[in-house]
């Protein structure tokens, strides 16, 4: 990220310097391109300079600053910084330069010299165009930046309004998630994990409870089986979706079975038809663990609106997250949604009055009002990811690949994502499978290329499950994909070169 300074916006209108065509492009660009900014403080001082030492490309100016990005200036001053006691004003450019990580770009020498966050343009000119490929997995700070100003207008409220605990914005946000999923109750709460232990807790699942899942997740949905008492029973997962295997769900129900928890993995909803035919042959409750998959469907439905209890995750990295932990659950049941609600208060039906035992499981307002920002936007993100899902598949498969669905075997296979005909995904991940993975991923990392692995281990294999009984050998899908699975970025951000790279590179 940049921040611009006046005197090279001024250098570039004016062709001051030498600084004029040359320039004027890569300005743009970035502008473009959401990398530069001004601060806002900057502005006033900016438009008085140019409409009295250059009225004759004022216009030309104001056709440039309708692209600019303004970023507010921070609050704080610090008076034992040398800059601060030579230049304010600089200084407030440093302030907010240094609040979104940013390098600004001028030609005053004093700047120059007593900033650490200043480069001279010639910096700037090399650096955008001799730019090393350095790709960025999840982008966090890209979105951040292209709705930073709606994300402070709405923290601000928020910090204005004192009401940080069940303020106003988490009534906003559920009622959204509603509109959004078309469930009748959303219920915001502390993490993915918690909207799991709510939704068992609600359904009164007890010590001994067996419920069944898949061992190729995150350890969050096992753990908080375990957590309220019940028994993890797992069953293999489909070796083309890596969900977990319907065929073999019936085998695992006993007399002490209560639910089953399917795992939308990587984005992508299981088999929802097959699993509440099951569900209601044997009387027993479905909670979807949706921490990946806000957004995806399963026969035109969303996830959210499947199932007894659905749950979702806004953690960071997930395609709707927040600034810090929180969830969801969502359910059509009003018996489960006022209870739930009482829950996550302690089980609190009235003030100081505790029907059940609960949780201390809310979402901060501030929370809440972050993601109801990003909420606004996630109908395009999720189409985003869609399509470079879709040119990742591209990329690979015209170089004959293998794919899961088919597809010519090549010297290096790699399998790629399957998506069933009647799901679509959130693409939390972007997972493929490869051989020698350790080898490709240290290959990527040199060329700038970040990798991740989810899942390296299976849970029937983590030490903290060893009193379930499990060995090796016992889910053996399980285990062969979690030695072959890796991620590559993805987020809405990546270009069709990052992509096209990231495939080469793979495939050298």
């Amino acid at each position: 990220m940049y921040i611009f300074d006046n005197n090279f916006i001024i250098d570039v209108l004016v062709n001051r310097r030498g600084f004029g065509d040359k320039y004027f492009d890569i300005l743009l660009y970035s502008l473009d391109k959401n990398m530069a900014c001004i601060s806002i403080n900057q502005l006033n001082t900016l438009r008085y300079i140019i409409k009295k030492e250059y009225k004759d490309i004022y216009e030309k100016y104001l056709q440039v600053e309708k692209n600019f990005k303004l970023i507010k200036t921070p609050s704080y001053v610090d008076f034992d910084n040398p800059l601060a006691n030579i230049d304010i004003e600089d200084y407030m450019i440093e302030l907010s330069a240094k609040s979104i990580d940013a390098k600004i770009i001028t030609s005053d020498k004093k700047f120059l010299k007593l900033s650490k966050y200043t480069i001279k343009p010639d910096e700037f000119y090399i650096i955008e165009n001799n730019k090393s490929t350095n790709i960025d997995f999840a982008n966090l700070k890209k979105q951040y930046f292209l709705y930073q100003n709606e994300l402070e207008k709405e923290i601000d409220e928020v910090l204005n309004s004192v009401s940080y605990i069940m303020g106003n914005k988490v009534i906003e946000f559920e009622k959204n998630l509603e509109k959004f999923s078309g469930v009748k109750y959303a219920i915001s709460c502390s993490s993915g994990t918690d909207a799991l232990i709510l939704a068992m807790m609600a359904l009164d699942i007890k010590p001994n409870d067996e419920i069944i899942t898949t061992p190729f997740t995150f350890i969050a949905t096992a753990e908080t089986i375990a957590l309220v008492g019940a028994k993890p029973v797992f069953v293999d997962i489909d070796e083309k979706s890596y969900n977990i295997d319907v065929d073999k769900i019936e085998a695992k129900i006993t007399s002490k079975t209560k639910a089953i928890m399917p795992v939308s993995l990587y984005g992508q909803p299981a088999n929802m038809d097959k699993i509440q035919e099951i569900a209601d042959r044997y009387n027993l409750k479905v909670i979807i663990d949706g921490a990946q998959s806000f957004g995806a469907t399963f026969n035109g439905i969303s996830d959210s609106n499947l199932g007894d209890i659905s749950t979702t995750s806004f953690f960071p990295a997930k395609p709707l997250g927040c600034f810090g932990d929180g969830g969801a659950v969502f359910t059509n049941s009003e018996e489960l949604a006022t209870k739930i609600k009482q829950l996550r208060v302690h089980g609190q039906d009235k003030r100081y009055h505790h029907k059940y035992i609960g949780i201390g499981g809310r979402m901060d307002t501030i929370q809440c009002a972050i993601v109801d920002v990003k909420l606004k936007y996630y109908k395009r993100d999720l189409t985003l990811r869609q399509e470079v899902a879709s040119k990742y598949n591209n990329a690979f498969g015209s170089k004959a690949l293998v794919l899961q669905n088919g597809g010519v075997k090549a010297p290096l296979p790699i399998i790629l994502p399957f998506i069933d005909s009647r799901a679509t995904s959130a693409f939390a991940q972007y997972s493929i499978r490869v051989q020698n993975r350790d080898d490709i991923q240290a290959k990527l990392k040199a060329q700038g290329i970040p990798t991740a692995v989810h899942y390296p281990m299976p849970l029937h294999l983590q030490e903290c499950f060893e009193y379930l009984g499990y060995k090796k050998g016992d889910f053996p899908i399980s285990e062969m994909v979690s030695s072959e699975i890796m991620s590559l970025p993805m987020n809405p951000y990546l270009s069709d070169d990052e992509i096209n790279y990231i495939c080469d590179k793979i495939c050298d």
